[in-house]
């Protein structure tokens, strides 16, 4: 089973929604170690949730706890899984995708359903697959192979 770093987007409710149900479905794959697995919101500085304290944004001491906590997060992981909205990216995501690249991190990222949207080049051709949220409960992630995005890019 695997251990991943589950990169996501919480910032509107299109975010929580796609990440609670990615989660959700994650869950139940069962290549997955959930247990031993890092969720970012799982582990903000000193328990500190910045969705109940915003303050915390202003907070250097917290900023770069969560930041190297996050790292730590993706360098001690098997691999990443991000879940990706075309229409609503997210820097964050954008540069956890860039430095898992860089470490030679095996990264998943994980598409809705059905959608035709174009995703931005970088993340399409940085990553060693693209799924979709549904291929989520199922997918082997012990088995992932490289394969080149052929969707739509921007």
């Amino acid at each position: 089973m695997k251990k991943v770093y589950f990169a996501c987007s919480w910032f509107t409710d299109t975010q929580v929604e796609n990440m609670n149900k990615g989660i959700s479905l994650i869950k139940e794959n069962e290549s997955i170690n959930w247990a031993q697995s890092y969720y970012p919101l799982d582990h903000q500085y000193k328990g500190l949730s910045v969705t109940e304290h915003p303050e915390l944004l202003n907070d250097s001491e917290w900023q770069m706890g969560t930041f190297n906590g996050d790292v730590n997060g993706i360098n001690t992981s098997d691999l990443v899984v991000a879940m990706y909205l075309p229409n609503e990216a997210d820097e964050g995501i954008a540069w956890e995708l860039g430095y898992a690249y860089a470490i030679h991190k095996a990264v998943v990222l994980v598409v809705p359903d059905g959608e035709n949207e174009a995703v931005n080049l970088m993340p399409a051709m940085g990553v060693t697959k693209v799924i979709t949220i549904s291929q989520l409960k199922d997918f082997d992630f012990n088995n992932v192979v490289y394969q080149p995005y052929y969707g739509l890019v921007y």
